[in-house]
């Protein structure tokens, strides 16, 4: 439990109450918290709490209770349980509670999703696209790489220009918790609790240094249970730098290209479109 109280410190939740049975069920609703989570252990007869704690059952009981009077809830499973909910209030994402990197993207993707309107939240956005690509190709192009701090401009950049088309994107600067080589997160929509995690490239590039970003990511992705990765990359003389095969779990996208679509198609159909292109190249 301690890198779940510690995750949820990091992100600001001033108070955080811990309830281990049935004894605690009367603080559980009053007053109504902002949200509940529940962790499951996966093996009802080796829990990680007291031996008359709660069983997964009965976690999940009071989740639903929880969602029935309004209060979003987050359940917490190891990646073992196959588990879904067809509550729009609950959310479930695999990942074990020891694993305070994987806790923290969820957690933080599940919490982004509380200060979004109902109507944002249990509904994809319908076509919205990024009205003014034609600024964010001129100031991609007059990024000045040989001056100061050029990677900084180039990630506030797309950091910008995926929240103008929809995404719910945290940067890593003012976040510990992220860690190298990772430099954004996001999900596509605030109806989607799905997480993409992404690298950012920019510069001289070369296929070898776009590979060994794509296999670092990969590692990530699959440690920290995130939907998928992505290399969103630049080339200062152009050069697309195409992959012959995809690696599996990541997409590599130029960041010009990523620009023209998102022009085009809202950012979760140009996501699926680009993860479909590379299953093919597979």
């Amino acid at each position: 439990m301690r890198p779940l109280l510690d995750v949820l410190r990091a992100l600001n939740v001033e108070d955080a109450w811990v309830l281990h049975n049935d004894l605690g069920d009367r603080f559980m609703l009053e007053p109504v918290p902002d949200f509940v989570v529940g962790v499951l252990a996966g093996d009802d007869s080796d829990r990680w709490d007291k031996p008359k704690g709660f069983t997964d059952g009965e976690v999940t009981l009071r989740l639903g209770l929880a969602a029935g009077r309004g209060v979003p809830a987050l359940i917490i499973a190891p990646p073992s349980i196959e588990m879904r909910t067809p509550d729009p209030l609950i959310t479930v994402v695999a990942c074990e509670v020891d694993s305070r990197q994987a806790l923290a993207d969820h957690i933080w993707a599940f919490t982004t999703t509380l200060d979004l309107s109902p109507a944002n939240l249990f509904h994809e956005p319908t076509g919205r696209r990024l009205r003014n690509a034609d600024e964010y190709l001129t100031a991609l192009e007059r990024i000045e790489w040989g001056g100061s701090n050029p990677g900084v401009q180039f990630e506030r950049l797309m950091v910008r220009m995926l929240m103008e088309a929809g995404a719910a994107v945290v940067n890593s600067e003012p976040y510990g918790f992220m860690g190298e080589p990772v430099d954004i997160a996001f999900m596509p929509s605030g109806g989607s609790s799905d997480i993409v995690l992404v690298e950012l490239k920019a510069g001289h590039l070369t296929e070898k240094r776009l590979s060994e970003a794509e296999k670092q990511l990969q590692a990530l992705v699959i440690e920290r249970h995130a939907k998928y990765g992505m290399v969103l990359y630049h080339d200062v003389e152009g050069r697309p730098l195409r992959s012959r095969h995809s690696t599996p779990l990541i997409l590599r996208v130029p960041a010009r290209e990523l620009i023209h679509r998102l022009a085009d198609d809202p950012l979760s159909k140009v996501l699926d479109t680009a993860v479909i292109e590379a299953v093919g190249r597979l």
